[in-house]
């Protein structure tokens, strides 16, 4: 090899040398980083960075603010980010460098994240939704957050078909415009809430006033009254009045005079709705719908609505609903009353209003069932001074059955073990009557834990843990009798809210209700909890129409405390 050779060859070895010597060593957090503007190196960084990540996390005690952590967060996450930014062609290593930012969870990835969410179609989607994400996790800094709520407004309004990439931009943009806690989010979910379209699944809409709620803004308020009307256009059985409720709930006072004018019929939009709402069932079901008026489902939900509100601001135009010539209005107006907060002069006026309307209440096969309504509504007032208005009901022989076992029902869950006595001498004495193996049935579980607990607190909640749903339901209604303000009871009534039985459920969202005067953050979670595992199947639709408003109400508690 002559000398000119010989000099080219140690030339290229020196130089390849000196590119080597040049890479960043695996354990550099900065020159991995620095690496990602490499197109060569580029895949081979983000796999180094995310063992340094997983390494920082580990030596922190996964505590994302140890020095550990912190130290790798400084070196990468603004390179990074840059990186992402002028290299949004290369899809496959810009959805890596997003999904390494999701798991860092730093505000100053917001400009990555931003140009993420500026998506194109069959291109980067999963880059947007990648971004959507991880903006549910950041702590976005005040200044900043009016940014990001205009660029997931401009995303989620080009999503326009039904593709599922499409649903699922839509729900993570919506859950991250609720993430932010920003009202400057509330004209774009009002937006996707309300808008009807072939494209968009009602359950979207359902989502973005779930999130409305979350944000708690005056603003809402005309938008979540129209959704206690909005229906799927293809399925009229399918609402969001769950949800609006919620959300009225959770804005609180603001909502109170729409509400009351709602009542009065003084919405016309709502009023247009509800009569949309019943030309859809008239489609399906002509003679459900024959039994159905606008003031009818306008009046039922502004009734539930107001009585889920709470506010005692609204007795008088409840009472006074209690009064129309309509039974259906009376009734719902009546157990709109009994959820309110009322005085002692109150209460007295919705005892007697209660049982006046319950013996003006025909016995057809309509007033049947209102009868049992009543009788449960009395039930929730927790009040031992009904049981004997309960014993008269069992033994009048011309009630339908149904009726009378509502009752038995009602003052079994009530009764302590002396009350239960004038159940159980009742039943010994009519072993005649036609129904008496239904009603000895109906109270052999609930007189059994009667005299078990008596008046004990503790005890009941003992048998919260028995495998009988039956039992159960009747310790929960002790509870809510006995358990004002106590800890125990708020806690073991929050276990609860998951059972497998509905009526168990329900029992014990009530008596939260009525023993949490001042929150049960706990009981919020359960329930968020559940809503994100069972939407959309038949347990969570029945549950949800309760659950959710005493969530709002057990969120105001907390806050006014």
């Amino acid at each position: 090899m002559n000398k000119l050779a010989l000099s080219m060859v140690m030339s290229v070895v020196l130089s390849a040398t000196v590119l080597v010597a040049c890479h960043a060593a695996e354990d550099d957090p900065a020159g991995q980083a620095g690496e990602l503007r490499d197109p060569v190196r580029r895949a081979n960084a983000i796999r180094n960075l995310q063992k340094i990540w997983s390494k920082a996390l580990r030596d922190g005690g996964n505590d994302r603010n140890s020095d550990a952590v912190r130290g790798v967060l400084d070196q990468v996450v603004e390179t990074m980010s840059s990186a992402y930014i002028e290299n949004r062609m290369d899809n496959q290593n810009g959805l890596a460098m997003l999904d390494l930012l999701k798991e860092m969870r730093d505000p100053r990835s917001l400009p990555a994240l931003i140009e993420a969410l500026d998506w194109r179609a069959e291109v980067n989607e999963d880059h947007a939704i990648r971004a959507a994400q991880t903006l549910q996790f950041i702590d976005v800094p005040e200044d900043k957050k009016a940014d990001v709520v205009r660029a997931l407004a401009t995303a989620v309004e080009k999503v326009r078909q039904a593709r599922p990439i499409d649903n699922r931009m839509r729900i993570e943009m919506i859950r991250a415009l609720g993430s932010l806690e920003t009202r400057a989010a509330t004209p774009a979910l009002v937006k996707i809430a309300t808008t009807q379209t072939e494209e968009q699944n009602f359950l979207i809409n359902r989502l973005a006033a779930q999130e409305l709620g979350r944000l708690g803004d005056p603003e809402a308020v005309d938008a979540m009254i129209q959704g206690l009307f909005l229906f799927a256009p293809s399925n009229p059985a399918m609402r969001m009045n769950d949800v609006a409720a919620e959300s009225l709930v959770r804005i609180g006072r603001p909502a109170l005079q729409p509400l009351l004018a709602l009542l009065r019929g003084d919405n016309a939009a709502a009023n247009a709705i509800a009569e949309a709402y019943i030309a859809a069932v008239r489609q399906r079901n002509a003679e459900a719908a024959a039994q159905m008026s606008v003031a009818q489902v306008v009046g039922e939900e502004a009734t539930f609505a107001l009585g889920s509100l709470g506010l005692p601001d609204a007795f008088d135009a409840l009472y006074a609903e209690t009064t129309a010539e309509d039974t259906f209005r009376k009734v719902n107006g009546a157990i709109a009353l009994v959820k309110l907060t009322l005085n002692d002069a109150q209460v007295a006026q919705v005892r007697d209003r209660l049982r006046s309307i319950y013996q003006g209440t025909s016995d057809d096969f309509q007033g049947v069932a209102f009868k049992a309504q009543l009788i449960a509504a009395m039930r929730s007032l927790y009040d031992p001074g009904f049981l004997p208005f309960f014993l008269t009901q069992i033994g009048n022989a011309d009630l339908h059955p149904q009726v009378r076992i509502e009752a038995v029902s009602a003052y079994a869950m009530l009764a302590n073990k002396t009350e239960m006595q004038g159940l159980t001498t009742w039943l010994a004495r009519n072993t005649n009557d036609a129904y008496h193996e239904n009603f000895s049935q109906a109270a052999q579980q609930p007189s059994a834990v009667a005299d078990a607990c008596d008046a004990d607190l503790a005890c009941y909640l003992g048998k919260l843990d028995d495998a009988n749903k039956e039992v159960v339901r009747k310790a929960a209604f002790m509870v809510g009798r006995l358990g004002r303000d106590n800890a125990d009871a708020i806690a073991k009534l929050t276990e609860k809210l998951s059972h497998g039985d509905l009526e168990v459920r329900l029992a014990a969202v009530s008596a939260l209700d009525r023993v949490a005067t001042s929150g049960a953050p706990a009981a919020v979670e359960k329930i968020n909890e559940l809503r994100t595992v069972e939407e959309g199947r038949a347990i969570w639709s029945q549950f949800s129409r309760q659950a959710l408003p005493v969530a709002a109400r057990l969120i105001a508690r907390g806050s006014a405390g």
